[in-house]
Parts: structure tokens; C-alpha cells; sequence
């Protein structure tokens, strides 16, 4: 069976930083596989980087390079003139992308419906201009590792479970009768899914649980999912369960949302307006409007090194 590697292992085995494997991958100049959400790489294809031209002379500059994710083969930053901000749609970014074309530096702008790790997945390659992701700045650091980036907050807002109305008072015995270590109140979005995954496998089988093994990827596919009856229960935004007069909404926690650009990009006109235009005081009460949101931290900005 063909050995794969992880970024850290090829790193050891070639002496070099894991930052600099992740540089060669997203250059193309080392081959790659993507694993569940992991990159990793053969022996085979560490074997045919070792005895490519890139290896032995790296100013040659002769790619063959065909990417694993559809998401790699978008090329809309070299045909376009505006920002491609990446992001589901949520009431802050869709109020900001509202907003960002009163600016007077503006420049015209492109969403991309990604959820935070395509999203970010997709900064890392240079495939979107921003990132609107709910995660942490480690997490954020992590999925792009090797980039100097610079995080805006734009809000923190309520996340919890979609639960259809008839079901409701089974869930929530079901959640207020567990251990009073798994409890809610959450401190973090990865919190709540570890619960369900340990006692949905401890209490049931997996096949008998209604949308298991399905995997969505936006709160509003989630949250019709469960309206439809495809799942039982699903995790996501306060705002879409209101969308859906069939559900009900279980609050957990609060999660953060932020906007993440490369830190070499900050000082340029059309990044600086969205910048201007997170910390406005428009943009502020516009979000202060909305339940559950809190603005403590609209605007603030953070760098993460590379």
C-alpha cells in the first residue's frame, strides 16, 4: 500500500518548516491529495516532487500542477476588477455587501456561497480576496498556515439547534438530562457537535438516526433539512431558523464571525473600505438591531502571523 504523509511528516522527512510544504503545495510544485479535509501527500507523489526540475532547480518555474478540488479550479481573481468576499448568507455580510458599494474607495464586488473552511481553503489558494468565517482566530490560523492575515471582527451571534416543532420535547429532555459535564451552556461551536457524536454513538446506532451520514454544508440546507424531515436535528444560525415556521430553535452558544484577508492586502483602497465600513456606525446599529447579536467587537482588527 502507498505511505501517505501529513504536511508535518513530509516537513521532518525534508528538513524543512511545515509552512514551507504548504508553500510547495499551493505552488504546485508538490503534488497532493485531499483526505476527508486534510492535504496529504503519497510516497509516490513526495517520490515524483524529489526527482521533478522544481526540486533540483528552483528557479524553473514549470507547473503540471491539477488541483483535487473543484474549488482550485476557479480562476475568477484573474478576470475580475473587484473583491470576491466568500461567505453563506447571514445578516451581517449581507448587510455589509449592501453597504460596501456607498464607500467612496469601494470596489465592485463578488459573494462566493462557500461555507468557513472552503472559504478559507480558498483564500489559502488565492481563489477569493475575504473569507467570512466562524471560527476561531486559531482554527482561522491553522486552515491557513504560512500567510500573514489580518481578522475583522464583525459580530459574535447565536448558534443552536434546529429541532421540528414535534420533536421538541424529546431534544431537549434529551439535552437537559445528560451528565452535567456536557451541559449547555457551550463555550464553542466544536462543543455541541462532539456532544451529539458521543451520545448519538453511545444511545444508537448510526443508521437508525435520520440524516446521519448526510453531509450538508450551509445553515439553510441544515435547517431544510430538517423541516423536511431528512434529519432530525442540525446545528446553526438563530436567524435561518426563523426562515422555517416548521422548526424550533435550541440556543447553545455564541460564535464569532470575521472577515480574513491577507495582512499585504489591509492597506489598499478596497480592502480599507470594508475595513471603514465594519466600524461605521451604520454597520454597528444596523447589527445591534438584530436579535442576540452582539457588536462588543465589531471592527476590532487582529494579525495572525504567518
Amino acid at each position: 500500500m502507498n505511505k501517505v504523509y501529513t504536511a508535518q511528516e513530509v516537513a521532518d522527512k525534508l528538513k524543512i518548516k511545515k509552512s514551507t510544504v504548504y508553500d510547495l503545495i499551493k505552488r504546485g510544485e508538490l503534488p497532493s491529495s485531499k483526505v476527508g479535509k486534510q492535504l496529504r501527500v503519497s510516497e509516490e507523489q513526495l517520490s515524483q516532487y524529489l526527482n521533478s526540475p522544481e526540486c533540483s532547480s528552483p528557479s524553473v518555474q514549470s507547473h503540471n500542477y491539477q488541483p483535487e478540488s473543484s474549488l482550485l479550479k476557479r480562476d475568477y481573481l484573474l478576470h475580475s476588477s473587484g473583491l470576491i468576499i466568500s461567505g453563506q448568507a447571514s445578516p451581517a455580510l449581507d448587510f455589509l455587501l449592501n453597504q460596501l458599494p456607498t464607500h467612496p474607495d469601494s470596489l465592485p464586488i463578488l459573494q462566493s456561497h462557500m461555507n468557513t473552511y472552503n472559504g478559507l481553503y480558498s483564500l489559502y489558494f488565492e481563489k477569493v480576496h475575504i473569507a467570512c468565517a466562524s471560527a476561531s482566530p486559531e482554527d482561522i490560523h491553522s486552515l491557513v498556515p504560512g500567510i500573514p492575515l489580518t481578522v475583522i471582527s464583525l459580530c459574535q451571534y447565536p448558534v443552536g439547534f434546529y429541532v421540528k416543532k414535534e420533536n421538541w420535547d424529546y431534544f431537549e429532555a434529551l439535552i437537559t438530562e445528560v451528565p452535567d459535564e456536557l451541559k449547555p451552556p457551550f463555550t464553542s461551536l466544536n462543543e455541541p457537535l462532539n456532544w451529539l457524536r458521543a451520545y448519538f454513538k453511545c444511545e444508537n446506532s448510526p443508521d437508525s438516526i435520520s440524516g446521519y451520514r448526510n453531509e450538508l454544508v450551509t445553515d439553510h440546507s441544515t435547517a431544510a433539512a430538517v423541516a423536511g424531515g431528512q434529519a432530525d436535528i442540525a446545528l446553526g444560525e438563530a436567524c435561518v431558523a426563523r426562515s422555517f415556521p416548521e422548526l424550533d430553535f435550541l440556543p447553545v452558544c455564541q460564535e464569532s464571525l470575521f472577515l480574513v484577508m491577507q495582512t499585504k492586502n489591509l492597506s489598499t483602497p478596497g480592502f480599507q473600505a470594508v475595513a471603514e465600513t465594519v466600524a461605521s456606525e451604520p454597520f454597528r446599529r444596523f447589527l445591534s438591531l438584530q436579535t442576540g447579536y452582539d457588536i462588543t467587537d465589531t471592527g476590532n482588527i487582529r494579525h495572525i502571523k504567518g
